[in-house]
């Protein structure tokens, strides 16, 4: 549901940068995959929610409000799309991704809920993100993902302006990105930003993760699905869009050695609207060098105080190398 939107967008967009006569089919198409992935998370949400045991301590106890407030969430976003299909603007196109973000973000921790992770075994203030050692891994993980976001993006702009030249055959998207992006305003930029961190990052990184590992699917297999969508939804740039394995690769590298993913969302985030907000490439560049200087100066300061002395010391909590959720299981 998640991926539908981009995968469906980007691949359209990517057979037209080939030369295929699919003019005009994305934005036939995608309002109305919009309006039922917006409301198939909604319903599936409500349904998890209603079906929840009460607990044993209080059978008594009145029912809860969740669904009813997921219900309520579902017909704002689905309300927003119809009207966006009615009348395209940037106000219900914000509103629609913002309660659609807020749906798939519940509906992840609802889903590692039922599982028997939970929203902290997601990644979501695990045990030990509160200590020193925990918000230093933070900072660490978040310094780390905004770096990588500029290399990947920088590794993309460099594929886009020379390959035409070596392989002109090759599909290549001639313009900006953020004009590729369709954004109407800086509205609707800040709330497909919000929507695009939690789609690769909560989704395609934590909640492929732990939900693969519930069903007792290899590693390997979590991973390539994950890579294999994020690299599918950025189609839309041509074969540079391949540039993502590495932000992707890196991303779940962080998120299985530390555990943590607010600080993976953030990064990819504001990255993302700094991108987005940056007078210049110079004031980007700037801002890079400053999250790759605080990232290894809280390294350093991890390492000097966490790190272990010998072979019998372990990973403190919420440090590089627990395991996410903190919980003990194997990856």
């Amino acid at each position: 549901m998640t991926c539908a939107v981009p995968v469906v967008g980007s691949v359209a967009d990517f057979a037209l940068l080939a030369g295929a006569p699919v003019h005009g089919w994305s934005g036939a198409v995608l309002p109305w995959i919009r309006l039922a992935c917006s409301l198939a998370a909604g319903c599936w949400l409500t349904a998890l929610l209603a079906a929840r045991p009460a607990r044993p301590a209080h059978p008594a106890r009145r029912p809860s409000s969740r669904p009813r407030l997921a219900l309520a969430l579902t017909a704002v976003a689905g309300a927003a799309r119809v009207v966006d299909l009615v009348r395209a603007g940037e106000a219900q196109g914000a509103v629609g991704s913002l309660a659609t973000t807020a749906l798939l973000a519940w509906l992840c921790g609802e889903l590692a809920v039922r599982h028997g992770v939970g929203w902290r075994g997601l990644g979501i203030d695990p045990p030990g993100a509160r200590t020193l050692a925990g918000r230093l891994t933070a900072v660490m993980v978040f310094g780390a993902v905004f770096v990588l976001a500029y290399t990947t993006v920088t590794w993309m702009v460099r594929l886009q302006a020379g390959l035409p030249s070596v392989a002109p055959w090759l599909p290549v998207l001639d313009g900006a990105q953020s004009a590729a992006l369709g954004w109407r305003g800086p509205v609707d930029m800040v709330a497909n930003v919000l929507f695009t961190g939690v789609a690769e990052e909560m989704v395609l990184v934590g909640a492929v993760v732990v939900l693969g590992h519930a069903a007792g699917r290899p590693l390997w297999a979590v991973c390539a699905i994950s890579l294999l969508l994020r690299v599918v939804g950025h189609l839309y740039l041509g074969v540079p869009g391949v540039a993502l394995v590495l932000l992707g690769a890196c991303a779940l590298f962080l998120y299985l050695r530390s555990g943590r993913l607010t600080p993976l969302i953030a990064g990819h985030v504001v990255y993302d609207l700094a991108a987005s907000c940056a007078p210049s490439s110079a004031a980007l560049n700037t801002w890079a060098f400053a999250a790759l200087l605080g990232t290894g100066a809280a390294f350093a300061v991890w390492l000097h105080r966490f790190a272990p002395s010998g072979a019998s010391s372990g990973a403190p909590s919420g440090a590089p190398g627990a395991a996410p959720g903190g919980g003990g299981r194997s990856r």
